[in-house]
């Protein structure tokens, strides 16, 4: 299967015209890209990285070496997001943002963007890396959606701003962020070729970006706020005592993915 999303981004064609077509010759150049990305693939690179491209939600998205490659799992959080801001009539009437924290991509919240009927929703997302944040910008553009992309880490630049985010807003949050130990890294060669700090959080527990998040969650004042937050299903015990230290008040559900672990963590 990999071989033939290659073969068919080299075509530019569609998987189905590798399949259906296979008296096709390929010319000397297209021969000369397909040895050069198999090259590639054999060394670790992932298809994505070699092809430029990764669907996400049944859209289309740009990646290379600075953002983290969508991964299925993380539909399951754009799921429950959507179905938050259709359920509650007050997003839309009243002031309501939502704030992707790590975007990458942007496939978190254009997917949102692209796929809510509530077109009020103001969306910002935010990411340390200005690499990632051009990634961003080209996938915002290319889906027609307007995005506020802002340069920070976590949520420092909406701390004390209320400019940005008003005390009468509705706030969501996403965030899918690095959550995993060194030692895992290291244990895993099949995200060796994507950046390290997209994935590696702390040797300890992996969770020290997300006890930073919700340390400053506890400080925006807002109306109402939702946050998700994608963990490694061995976290849910420990993420569950984080949001208990810095959100005593708060209603906890921890969602599975399609493989029954404990993935996406919702907060209210």
């Amino acid at each position: 299967m990999d071989v033939e999303i290659i073969l068919a981004d080299i075509l530019r064609q569609p998987k189905e015209f590798v399949l259906t077509h296979p008296e096709y010759h390929l010319n000397l150049i297209q021969r000369w890209h397909f040895k050069r990305a198999i090259q590639k693939y054999q060394s670790g690179y992932p298809v994505a990285y070699i092809t430029g491209h990764k669907e996400f939600f049944g859209l289309d998205f740009l990646v290379n070496k600075h953002t983290l490659i969508p991964r299925p799992d993380t539909e399951l959080m754009v799921e429950n997001a959507l179905a938050v801001i259709a359920k509650n009539e007050t997003i839309g009437q009243s002031p309501a943002i939502l704030v992707d924290v790590g975007t990458g991509t942007g496939c978190i919240p254009i997917t949102i963007a692209k796929k809510t009927t509530k077109k009020q929703l103001t969306i910002l997302a935010v990411d340390i890396s200005l690499g990632a944040l051009r990634v961003a910008k080209k996938n915002a553009k290319k889906h027609g959606v307007k995005i506020n992309l802002i340069h920070g880490n976590l949520l420092n630049p909406f701390l004390n701003n209320t400019a940005l985010i008003p005390p009468n807003t509705e706030l969501i949050v996403t965030a899918n962020l690095p959550y995993l130990t060194v030692e895992q890294f290291e244990k895993e060669p099949s995200i060796k070729k994507e950046p390290r700090r997209a994935f590696v959080s702390d040797n300890n527990n992996g969770l020290k970006l997300y006890e930073e998040l919700l340390k400053q969650v506890q400080k925006i004042q807002v109306q109402k706020i939702w946050i998700f937050l994608e963990i490694d299903p061995r976290q849910a015990d420990a993420i569950e005592v984080i949001i208990k230290k810095y959100l005593p008040e708060a209603e906890i559900e921890i969602k599975k993915d399609l493989a029954e672990r404990d993935r996406l963590v919702c907060i209210h």
